[in-house]
């Protein structure tokens, strides 16, 4: 069969019905359909059960609770399709979806392929612009020789999992799966590790994929509340990258740019943000998030690699690669004052202020 669809399902039986109708009423229909029922204690697998009486292409796994990762991962290992593809099922797709996807992706060879998203609201349906993709067309080939640049492909396709074709054959060739030991933003890990293999990545601007937001209780809706908290964000970073040594990448991404654009894309353009108010972090947090930096820039081996980012972005770069200063009082309030600069060296000065609160642990 042409794609095999993940579903990961906990309890979610207001939304099961409208996700497996736009799925069995796909306009390619050579498909399967792998439900991963993850403990669920509602009425999600008596529904998802009748549906697989009603449709053969449905399979139902049931099994304890093991959180979203866990049951992704499932999907994939039984997967028979020349794809995988990710549906979380709460949300629901466009008809044409995965034949686009499927087309795009033989046309161009690609490993991975992507389309844009219309994020709606789960209180009244209403469409949240501010929240929804809508990617420039693209195809990049010679992924691996390619030097990272702004409006980048691999950035053009963004970090959902739910928006993406997978070959089958490239996931299980290089044993990606997610990351278990993450409840929360793995579909970032993946995304990362799966740079570090595809040789050719394409994107396509219409949105074919619902994505429901603001459901309460959600995990992606806590993410968003808080903006995707930092000490997540570097840990996670953190774990791509020191899968990027192990699988012998490390060197070329250094090399190439690809791990300054990650840095930037993850991490740095949430601290330097002149318009947001610094992340609320305790002494504590901000000592964990410091170390996490220091962890991944000792992986990186310098500062070097990012000289070339700009003035502001490379000093924050310096920064949390160094071990936390003891400063002096009249040091402390020079720093409060630059602080009130306008833009991202008052925002520099600011952070340095927090992060010197560090003590002088790593």
């Amino acid at each position: 069969m042409s794609v095999s669809i993940v579903v990961p399902c906990y309890n979610v039986a207001p939304y099961v019905e409208e996700c497996l109708e736009s799925l069995v009423n796909q306009s390619l229909q050579d498909l399967e359909i792998i439900c991963v029922n993850d403990g669920s204690t509602d009425a999600t697998p008596a529904l998802l059960d009748a549906w697989a009486r009603r449709d053969g292409r449905i399979r139902v796994i049931h099994r304890e609770n093991g959180g979203q990762a866990s049951a992704r991962n499932v999907g994939m290992d039984v997967a028979a399709g020349e794809y995988v593809g990710f549906v979380d099922p709460d949300d629901y797709v466009e008809r044409a979806m995965f034949a686009r996807l499927v087309e795009e992706s033989r046309r161009h060879g690609a490993d991975v392929t992507a389309c844009g998203y219309t994020s709606f609201s789960d209180g009244d349906g209403s469409v949240l612009e501010e929240l929804s993709w809508s990617p420039a067309a693209g195809v990049e080939k010679e992924v691996q020789s390619s030097v990272a640049r702004a409006d980048s492909v691999w950035e053009r396709m963004d970090v959902v999992t739910c928006n993406k074709l997978y070959r089958r054959e490239f996931l299980n060739r290089h044993g990606l799966r997610f990351e278990t030991s993450f409840r929360s933003m793995e579909d970032d890990v993946l995304w990362l590790m799966a740079l570090a293999h595809a040789s050719c990545l394409a994107v396509i601007p219409d949105r074919l994929y619902w994505y429901r937001r603001r459901r309460r209780g959600s995990v992606s809706q806590m993410l968003e509340e808080q903006d995707r908290p930092l000490l997540l964000v570097a840990e996670r970073l953190l774990h791509a990258t020191a899968y990027w040594k192990k699988c012998g990448w490390l060197e070329s991404g250094l090399e190439r740019g690809w791990a300054s654009r990650a840095l930037r894309h993850y991490l740095l353009a949430r601290l330097l943000r002149p318009e947001q108010p610094l992340p609320q972090l305790d002494a504590e947090e901000w000592m964990r998030l410091r170390g996490k930096c220091r962890e991944w820039f000792a992986l990186a081996g310098s500062t070097e690699p990012f000289r070339a980012m700009g003035k502001w972005d490379f000093a924050l770069c310096r920064l949390l690669a160094s071990p936390p200063e003891r400063p002096g009082r009249l040091s402390r309030a020079w720093w409060k004052l630059l602080s009130r600069c306008r833009g991202r060296r008052g925002r520099y000065y600011g952070l340095k202020g927090k992060l010197s609160c560090c003590g002088g642990g790593k």
